[in-house]
This record gives structure tokens, sequence and C-alpha cells, in this order.
């Protein structure tokens, strides 16, 4: 079937006329009202060619010549002095209801001039009614379509309609106001061009086989998937990704909506709780561990180191009872480590002078690294305010997160403690130049008795942030394979109030 241009449809309506009707109307009937309304109304252009009023004729009635007058339109005793007047006339209509007038109108006129009579008109009103209708139609669509995109737009996620091409067709106005590109821009775009980071940083440069766009495109069904980005910072964030089908009135899938939900804040919360059930967990294992591992543990390791200094074994049964002893050893820190973890560490929160705590610790550090080939700067604003901790906790964890920096840097490099204050808290930053972190490497550094080293036990960090948060901080850690990492401790600075001891004795 031969598709038409609404332009070709047109002009096959008024058989391809390029020229206006010109009109006059003979007699006053009650579609004139109508008929005017027509004429006039841009509307009405789309449905049929230019026309104009130029006169009326046989107006019998005094008030409705003076209503045609209002309208600038000039009234003629007959059709044939209107015509003799108007000769650019090329549309007559009879709207009398005359059978005679109509008969005498088809007589006078000349060829070139068409004639309508008034019940033809009918038509017209028709079309009136129909335009009408159509116009309420497009004003409650376009009242719709600004309620939906008002909508749509004040929903913070990211939502992409695009077509099975993977190209933008519309977007929410999050996506582009955070990458601050003109909408029209990213119209037409792949949804790379247009997705971005909360910090506005890229969230991909290509099309991944993981994301659910491709699955809805197979499947037909609404997808989703988790996924993890690092920004600018070297920060690690959550996202979760939702497609979802659109079809057409024949049910066929002509577009996909791609919905991006950032849920680092939450997916930070529920791993805070993980991790203190977790801890709970180990605290209650702890107590296991303690009674029923740790006094056959001690005999294991005096009856070897027993045996060890025994003159009767040979130099082969020393070395496997070296191995027992060491061991033995192994264990008892490891569970010396996990039960200092999962206790309370009661640390005390007294006025600190952070930038004399880093110093002091770096100076400590340097001493034993400085000849190997590392650099330990510190780096700090002022003034600082002091803060609120323990001094031996804070001390020992700057001096863990310095090794942890050493052991990123085998080769030696830089390491930077820089202080400065921000919304409110006091923060420290350690900062290497090292191998950097993945992103699951990352999403599990905090874990307890998760580590990278083979010899570790995967308590430093998660050790770290324990002491961090029971003083009130927080802990962040942001990472790029190849470019470093950096901690971040936030600690509460000491503020100039009186501080009320309380007796939780009772």
């Amino acid at each position: 079937m031969t598709e038409f241009s609404q332009d070709n449809m047109r002009l096959c309506y008024w058989n391809g006329s390029i020229n206006p009707f010109i009109i006059g109307i003979v007699g006053v009937g009650l579609e004139l009202k109508v008929l005017l309304d027509i004429i006039n109304n841009d509307v009405f252009r789309e449905f049929i060619p230019e026309m104009k009023l130029v006169a009326i004729s046989d107006v019998h009635q005094k008030k409705d010549t003076l209503a045609l007058h209002e309208l600038g339109i000039p009234s003629y005793n007959t059709y044939v002095e209107m015509l003799e007047v108007h000769s650019e006339i090329n549309l007559v209509i009879e709207m009398t209801g005359s059978v005679d007038m109509f008969s005498s109108l088809r007589k006078y006129l000349p060829e070139s001039i068409s004639l309508m009579d008034h019940r033809e008109i009918v038509f017209f009103c028709g079309l009136h009614d129909m335009a009408l209708v159509k116009g309420n139609y497009k004003n409650n669509l376009a009242h719709q379509q600004v309620l939906i995109q008002s909508i749509i737009d004040e929903i913070r996620e990211d939502i992409f309609l695009m077509d099975k091409n993977g190209c933008v067709v519309d977007i929410n106005s999050v996506v582009w106001r955070r990458a601050e590109i003109p909408k029209a821009e990213l119209i037409g775009k792949t949804c790379w061009n247009a997705a971005r980071l909360r910090d506005g940083s890229t969230f991909c440069d290509q099309f991944d086989p993981e994301c659910p766009f491709h699955k809805t495109l197979k499947s037909g069904k609404k997808e989703e998937s988790l996924v993890t980005k690092v920004n600018s910072d070297g920060l690690l964030q959550y996202y979760r990704l939702y497609a979802y089908p659109i079809f057409d009135m024949r049910g066929k899938m002509s577009h996909i909506m791609v919905m991006h939900r950032d849920i680092t804040e939450r997916t930070h919360r529920e791993k805070h709780q993980n991790q203190r059930d977790k801890l709970a967990v180990i605290g209650e294992m702890s107590t296991y561990l303690a009674h029923e591992i740790r006094n056959p543990l001690f005999a294991i390791g005096g009856f070897a180191n027993s045996l060890f200094k025994s003159s009767c074994l040979n130099e082969k049964d020393r070395e496997k009872v070296q191995i027992i002893v060491e061991e033995t050893k192994r264990l008892d820190r490891l569970l010396t480590n996990m039960l200092n973890f999962v206790r309370s560490s009661h640390t005390s929160r007294k006025e600190l002078d952070i930038v004399s705590v880093v110093q002091g610790a770096a100076e400590l550090m340097s001493i034993g690294y400085g000849q190997q080939g590392y650099r330990i700067e510190v780096c700090s604003v002022s003034p600082l305010p002091n803060v609120l901790g323990d001094e031996d906790a804070l001390k020992q964890c700057i001096v863990n997160l310095i090794k942890n920096a050493v052991e990123a840097m085998p080769e030696g490099g830089d390491i930077t403690l820089s202080l400065d204050l921000h919304d409110g808290d006091v923060v420290l930053q350690v900062t290497d130049t090292g191998v950097g972190m993945n992103d699951h490497e990352q999403d599990r550094v905090f874990n307890p008795f998760y580590s990278t080293k083979e010899d570790g036990s995967g308590l430093g960090l998660a050790m770290i942030k324990k002491i961090v948060e029971e003083l009130g901080g927080r802990v962040e850690l942001a990472s790029k394979p190849g470019h470093g990492t950096t901690v971040s401790l936030f600690l509460p600075p000491a503020l100039d109030v009186e501080v009320t001891e309380v007796n939780d004795a009772g």
C-alpha cells in the first residue's frame, strides 16, 4: 500500500487547488456562525484550503445587517449587486434555503464561480464539530504529556527512552542537566553519550553486554542488573539498572525504557548492618574459640616446644616439630586478633592535637621506611581544630594505613598524609601511588578476615573502621587500579561546649 504524506492528502481533499476560495454568501442561515468560525479560525487550516468571506447579499433583517457591518463584511440587497462589486468571488454559498434561489443562482453564475447550497453546509457543520473535538483531544493530550513529563522530570533516577538500536529517543531532565548538555543534542545519540555518574563523570563508554537493555532486547521482558562504578575521585558507587520493554499497538516491542538508580547509600547501610551482624556472629564464635580451642592449642604448643628442645629428635623430625610450633604461634596470633577485634575497644574520647599525632606517626614510620625509597609527607591546613579520640588508637590506625601504603608500592613511592576540615569533620587522608584496587576489592576491603595478602589476617582496615566509628567518625576509601589508593578518616572535632560525664554504673 502506498503511503501519502499529510501534504499529499491535503491536496487530494481539495483537488490540488492552490488558490484561496473567495466567498460570497447569499442569505443568512443558522449555519452562518459556524461558517464564519471555519473561515476565520486557523485551527481549520489543517482540513480545508484558505477561505475568505468578502460579501453577503439578500439579507432582509436589519439586525443581521448591523451584525455583519460590525464584522466588517459588506452586505448587498441582491446577489447580482454583490457579484458586480466583487468580481473576485469564485465561490457562492446559498443559505436562504429556497429552491428557487438556488436554481436562479445556478443559471446566473458563470462556470468560473462554484456554487454550494445550504444543504451542503451541513458537511461544514460536521467538519466544524469534528475539528473542535480534535482540538479538545489535542489539548487534553498536550496537558497529559506535560503532566507526565513533569512527573518523570521529578523522578531522581536517570530515565532513558531508547529505540532498539540503543539510540536515545527521550530522557528526563536529571540526565541532561547532570551531563550539562542540552536535551536536543542528546536525542538520537547512543545512551553512553548521555549517561553520567553522580559527579558528572562518564557512566560507560560502550554498549555493555551485561546491560539489561540487551537482555530485554532478546527476552522482550523486564530485566535488571546490579553494577558498580568508580567515579572520577575513585569512590565506589552502586547502581541498579532496569530495562522495560515498550510495545506498540500491534504488540511488537518498539522501544526500551532504561532506568539507572543510584543505590550507593542504601547499599552502604545494608553492608554496615551486615557487618554488624557478622561481628555479632564472630563475637559468639570467639567465646567458643577462647574456651574450646585455646586451651588445647596451648597444650599442643607446650608439648611441641618440649619436643623441639629434646635431644632425641633427628634433624628431619626437628623440622616437623618446628613447623608445629610456628603454626601454633600463628593460630594463637590469629585467635588473639579475632578476640581483640570483636571485643569493645572502650577507646577514650579526649581532645587531641591531630596534627601532632599524625606528624608523630609519620616520623616514626619514616625511620624505618625512609631509607627504602619511601617518602612520607604531612600536609595540613591551618588552623585546624582538635579532635575527640584516643591517641594510641588513632596512632595505630595511621601506622597501619602507612604500612598498607608501603605494601601497595613494593618499589617505593610517595605517601601523603593530608589534614583538612570538611563539612564540620576533621578529615585525614592517607594517599599512596601504588597498585590501587579494583571494584571487587573495594567492595570487600572492610570485611573482617578479607585480605589480598597471602599472610594477612584481614583485620587491618576492618579494625581501623571499627575504631573510627566507635569515636563517632567514619571511613571512606577511594581507589583505581594503577592510580593508587586514598583512605579518608572523618573524625569528630572537639567543640567549645561543656561535657558532663555520665556515670553508667548507676
